[in-house]
């Protein structure tokens, strides 16, 4: 029970009465609109799934008059449209007040011709998102904008040369995020913006699911040198020429990708034959930290993996982090081998990990045994000489016999000097699914005894997916997590 006198204090206190929301009956947001008085007013018409039964029965349309009739007092708003007519009936009066706008177009595809909101004055707008709805980009509006979303988004509503010419009129821009958008019916080919774009402010950059030619426009006309968080996520089946979008759209992101490896002093990195995941970030995350995620279909092995050797470079060059790879391949050519042959210099890689790789394997756990060229006058140091956790699945690539070879190689060459700078190996071997006959499926204990005992040796894990008579192991209930 609410006493008089803070009732009363409630009703008189305009900015109590400050939104409209279609979670609320009508005569609620009525009476909202009349005691906001002249205070900036809110309004969220998304047609949201958690409202009071009497709230279903309102009229959107008719919520949607009551509070377009205060739109000079509008100040943060997310509107659902059901209509293409909604924008030209309520939307184009002018919104001196409004700070941040969501418009959502209900039906996939209901706007192609573009809509001019608030008369395209809205002088104080810094957040825009925007789905499946065509705005007149060419409004003043645009030049105050702080933080772009685009989503959903087809290419009758937006091109490629309309994303570059609203960053253009945006310089004091922030976030700029783009996801599930066709930006190109037909993508011509590459051509860079003239001149270049200049955006200081700009310090999020987010691209989830859009064409990789529109990605890569962008990115090569953009220069963001205060950029904190780079995301690309390219799930669409697209892949990227070998000497096209990692050096033209991201080759003048290496000092702030460099820069994130240093202050995370953390990366992981998953390769396979037709993508490749880079990511690093704080942990745990903090906001403002350096941080990117990337997603990238590679038409080549190579490609992404000659790339990122480039860009945490090779001896007194390397950003020396704690690189955690993955590696799941089913083909490789000369090519592929000579990418990780140099990739295996760096002295980052602390753990590697060969998950279901049937090709692979056998030449990585050769390499492993293998001591190389010094580089830049560094003394000789074995193929990834940091690592520490090697994590392997049997296969019919490689056998026991092979990991006593790597460590007997490894550990042994070539002087305890030199073996004395590289750290002990721990080793796990998990059992395939696909290969229940391959060597090392059927354990030689006596074996595993040896190479347990071996010079280097920090451990050694075997997974079996049935018990083994004569082998001590911890048997892990899934069911009691036990």
């Amino acid at each position: 029970m609410v006493s008089r006198a803070w009732r009363n204090a409630i009703d008189s206190t305009p900015s109590l009465w400050n939104a409209v929301v279609d979670a609320v009956p009508f005569h609620v947001n009525s009476t909202s609109v009349q005691r906001s008085g002249s205070c900036p007013l809110d309004v969220y018409l998304t047609n949201g799934t958690f409202r009071s039964r009497p709230a279903k029965k309102q009229d959107h349309i008719e919520l949607l008059k009551l509070a377009a009739g205060e739109i000079r007092r509008w100040s943060t708003v997310a509107l659902r449209l059901s209509s293409s007519d909604v924008c030209t009936l309520y939307l184009t009066s002018p919104a001196p007040r409004l700070r941040n706008l969501t418009v959502i177009s209900g039906i996939w595809g209901d706007y192609t011709t573009p809509v001019t909101l608030f008369g395209g004055i809205a002088p104080r707008l810094e957040t825009l998102e925007v789905e499946r709805v065509p705005i007149d980009w060419n409004s003043p509006f645009i030049h105050g904008l702080r933080e772009l979303e685009l989503s959903d988004m087809i290419d009758e509503q937006i091109s490629t040369q309309q994303v570059l010419d609203i960053l253009s009129s945006a310089p004091l821009l922030k976030r700029l995020s783009i996801w599930k958008s066709f930006l190109e019916d037909h993508p011509q080919p590459f051509r860079m913006q003239s001149p270049i774009i200049q955006l200081p402010n700009l310090n999020t950059i987010y691209f989830e699911d859009i064409e990789i030619k529109a990605v890569e426009i962008i990115l090569s006309s953009i220069r963001a040198p205060n950029c904190r968080s780079l995301t690309i996520l390219d799930w669409q089946d697209e892949h990227i020429h070998p000497s096209g979008f990692l050096e033209r759209a991201l080759g003048h992101f290496c000092d702030f990708l460099r820069q994130t490896l240093s202050a995370n002093n953390n990366s992981s990195m998953h390769s396979s034959n037709d993508s490749m995941q880079w990511e690093s970030c704080k942990r745990p995350k903090s906001p403002g930290s350096l941080e990117f995620a990337l997603d990238l279909r590679c038409e080549a092995l190579a490609t992404g993996v000659g790339w990122a050797t480039g860009v945490i470079g090779l001896g007194a060059q390397e950003v020396e982090h704690n690189l955690e790879v993955s590696l799941a391949h089913e083909r490789l050519n000369e090519g592929d081998l000579a990418a990780y042959r140099s990739f295996s210099r760096c002295r980052s890689v602390t753990k590697l990990v060969l998950g279901d790789d049937y090709t692979l394997a056998g030449p990585i756990l050769e390499l492993l045994g293998t001591w190389q060229e010094p580089v830049d006058g560094i003394y000789s140091l074995p193929a990834f000489p940091s690592l520490k956790f090697l994590i392997l699945v049997t296969s019919e690539e490689w056998t026991l016999d092979d990991l006593e070879v790597l460590v007997s190689r490894r550990f042994g060459e070539p002087g305890d000097t030199a073996t004395a700078k590289i750290p002990t190996l721990s080793i796990v071997i998990q059992s395939s699914w696909f290969y229940e006959s391959c060597p090392g499926s059927k354990p030689d204990l006596a074996q595993l005894q040896r190479l347990r005992g071996s010079k280097g040796v920090e451990s050694l894990t075997r997974y079996m997916h049935q018990h083994e008579p004569g082998m001590l192991g911890v048997v892990y209930e899934d069911d009691t997590e036990v």
